[in-house]
């Protein structure tokens, strides 16, 4: 049964008011509504409410792959604030699917949407995304290369350790919030290092390593 207009606005209404029983309930049944709530909650991306968006780019977590074209076609458009909301939740939903789109934006002039990319795509922990992060380590902005280095630990490529080293010793830089870069990328190796020497780590290591190798630096599939 299609589920009316008129009940989905209530649902949205009740998402954005300040009763948290009702918040609650209208979280939950717009997650299971799945496609007929995934514009309306786009839509609140847009919310000048920092509280109002988290709400909405959760429940877009929940629905998943219904979500994805919607917040692609935002991540490409010319709104930075809206791009770097999809670009979040990208990350929350966390389709391989996206990751096209994410390496697009880890090369972006704006840092705060290269940065918010690196973040997503650590999320996903897709080792295809090795290599454009690698990459994103030479960004001429701090944050961004910070983030790069966070998300390297989240593929849990044994190769990054490696990388993340050099790249602790090179970086001189400090973030906008004053977090130092080389900091980052040695604390990175060595959470890396770590967890591959544990056993319980270790297949999952190893079928990183292999699917990195079969697929290579190129463009994720998008079946």
């Amino acid at each position: 049964m299609e589920t009316p207009p008129e009940a989905i606005t209530g649902l949205i209404a009740d998402l954005c008011g300040n009763d948290e029983s009702l918040r609650t309930q209208a979280s939950f049944v717009l997650g299971v509504l799945g496609d007929p709530a995934v514009e309306p909650l786009i839509a609140l991306l847009a919310s000048p409410s920092s509280e109002i968006r988290k709400r909405a780019a959760w429940v877009l977590g929940v629905i998943g792959a219904p979500a994805l074209p919607a917040l692609l076609r935002m991540a490409e458009g010319g709104d930075q604030h809206l791009r770097i909301e999809a670009i979040r939740v990208l990350g929350v939903v966390g389709e391989a699917r996206a990751l096209n789109q994410l390496f697009v934006g880890l090369t972006d002039t704006d840092p705060k949407v290269a940065a918010r990319s690196a973040r997503a795509i650590g999320k996903i922990g897709d080792p295809r995304a090795f290599h454009p992060l690698v990459t994103a380590l030479q960004h001429p902005e701090p944050d961004v290369r910070y983030e790069a280095c966070r998300a390297l630990v989240d593929l849990h490529v044994p190769d990054a350790v490696a990388v993340l080293r050099e790249h602790a010793t090179d970086d001189a830089g400090v973030t906008s919030w004053g977090a130092s870069v080389s900091e980052a990328a040695r604390r990175a190796a060595d959470e890396l290092a770590s967890a591959a020497a544990a056993p319980q780590h270790a297949e999952q290591f190893a079928r990183a390593d292999a699917l990195l190798r079969e697929q290579g630096a190129g463009p994720v599939d998008e079946a």
